[in-house]
């Protein structure tokens, strides 16, 4: 467009990155669902709740080392699993 806006025209046949984010969601869903319920925790309060690893392991009373690990194998096994399919 123009004025440095975009137009509904241009965005046809472009991809929604809300809709991707949407159906990204959607497929992690199930396997949020298997996940442990500390692991589930510490995935909301780190991606929802924006707190740091340091702020969550005193919430749940471990180390921040131990946030660390759990984050990393919990988003692992994600990934392995939005892989698979």
């Amino acid at each position: 467009a123009e004025n440095g806006t975009t137009s509904f025209a241009d965005q046809l046949g472009s991809e929604d990155e809300h809709l991707e984010n949407l159906e990204y969601r959607a497929s992690l869903a199930p396997e949020m669902g298997k996940l442990p319920e500390r692991e589930r925790r510490i995935l909301y309060l780190r991606f929802y709740k924006g707190l740091t690893q340091s702020e969550i392991a005193d919430r749940l009373g471990i180390s921040q080392m131990h946030v660390s690990r759990l984050l990393n194998r919990t988003l692992m096994h994600l990934r392995e699993a939005l892989e698979e399919e």
